[in-house]
């Protein structure tokens, strides 16, 4: 029983301190649970550090928005053997920022642009607030390009103070978080309770894209995927072809039942109508797979799902609308994810 999620012993504390698999993982959502309560005083907090008089604050202060608004690592996370030239924010240099008072009709316009993690590149244009604009141009003053943007900044002092805000803040928190926060708002948002299976999975597969946006997670496109498309818009033609000799069927059986009048040319009609309707869903299926698919082509979905995103958000969604969970996680996800899947009813909050 050591092994399995135990609900019993999560209800009545029955054997407590014994582990259960995917503890780990339970703890650290639970972690990223707690930074809700406090999320609003820490904001208000780094906003008012911004017009700090200590430089170290200030610098402090518009990386922790960084890392908050647009789920940036903090930095120093090389992989042992690691050579490439990858930053986080605490590592980032003033080469790879440029500022515009306007681009694209925004104000306050930051473009980052840098290698991450596993030297994927990040580059994104966003609008900020005016004093972090304004304390970005204060850091970059007589600075030459490869010089540090924080150049007070460390990510052991900015864990530090994190630690300091709440019991186990780190800059992962605030990305584990964000992206379970962002998940739980877009499925309520875009999630049609009319429709079918494979209209609501896309409307998973939205908004796990949105978090993979925000934390991202890209990949080039695969190789195979022109040729995957071919063959799927060929069988979209294929289906096409079928619901239009479908409805043809349903309009002959239709014209000789209003000739005959007769039962069994009657239960013709009922029979053409449902090879139509099942026709037509395997054609809406297959429409869904091909904006599924186009929607994708850069995103890896899967590195949020495994790792940023509580599981119990995507479970009690699964239970809320009816869809069976294997249409979202496979049999090892299934497995590492199963105290969620025991745990989390249809009403489960972040």
């Amino acid at each position: 029983w050591c092994k399995g999620w135990n609900k019993d012993r999560a209800r009545d504390g029955k054997y407590p301190g014994v582990p259960f698999q995917g503890e780990k993982d339970w703890q650290k959502y639970e972690v990223a649970r707690r930074l809700k309560d406090v999320v609003h005083t820490i904001r208000a907090q780094y906003r008012k550090d911004w017009k700090s008089k200590e430089l170290k604050k200030q610098q402090r202060a518009v990386a922790l928005y960084f890392i908050d608004k647009l789920a940036l690592r903090a930095g120093n996370e090389k992989e042992e053997g690691e050579t490439a030239d990858t930053v986080g924010c605490c590592s980032l240099r003033v080469e790879h920022i440029q500022l515009h008072r306007r681009l694209d009709g925004q104000e306050h316009v930051v473009e980052f642009d840098f290698l991450g993690k596993d030297s994927i590149r990040y580059y994104n244009k966003v609008s900020v607030e005016k004093p972090v604009f304004e304390n970005l141009q204060l850091f970059m003053k007589n600075k030459d390009p490869t010089d540090d943007l924080f150049d007070q900044l460390t990510t052991t002092f900015l864990n530090k103070h994190l630690q300091r805000l709440m019991d186990g803040l780190t800059a992962k928190v605030f990305r584990t978080y964000n992206a379970s926060i962002t998940l739980q708002e877009q499925l309520k948002a875009l999630t049609n309770p009319e429709d079918n299976v494979a209209g609501k999975l896309l409307s998973y597969n939205r908004a796990n894209r949105a978090v993979a946006i925000l934390c991202n997670h890209q990949r080039s496109v695969p190789k195979t995927f022109a040729r995957s498309m071919e063959v799927l818009q060929e069988k979209i033609d294929a289906k096409k072809k079928q619901v239009e000799e479908a409805q043809e069927g349903v309009k002959k059986a239709e014209d000789e039942f209003k000739e005959t009048k007769d039962a069994k040319a009657e239960a013709n009609v009922e029979k053409k109508k449902k090879l139509l309707k099942r026709l037509e869903e395997q054609l809406a299926k297959l429409n869904v797979q091909a904006t599924d698919k186009e929607e994708n082509k850069q995103i890896a979905l899967g590195t949020s799902k495994l790792n940023y995103l509580d599981p119990r958000i995507t479970v009690a969604w699964c239970k809320k609308f009816g869809i069976p969970i294997e249409k979202i996680y496979n049999k090892t996800q299934r497995e590492k994810f199963a105290w969620a899947i025991d745990m989390a009813g249809e009403d489960f909050e972040f």
